[in-house]
């Protein structure tokens, strides 16, 4: 675990309280291709800078990006 944001959505059609829980990990093989075994879930992925990410994001994920978590400054002894 890297981080943890707490997001609340009171202006929603349902209030709704969600607690996410950031991991990191690492692939094996860095020359494999990950691949998304969940399509009905999820469209895929897509890889960006932390300088130049999209203008929507998941909520939590912008969250934990502007309120100044820095990934390249995490110990990974936490």
């Amino acid at each position: 675990m890297i981080t943890i944001t707490d997001n609340i959505f009171l202006e929603e059609t349902k209030p709704s309280h969600y607690v996410t829980i950031f991991v990191r990990t690492a692939m094996r093989d860095p020359l494999q291709t990950p691949q998304n075994l969940e399509p009905n879930k999820c469209d895929g992925w897509d890889w960006y800078e932390l300088n130049d990410l999209p203008k929507m994001l998941f909520s939590p994920l912008e969250k934990m990006v502007y309120n100044g978590f820095n990934l390249f400054q995490w110990n990974e002894e936490r």
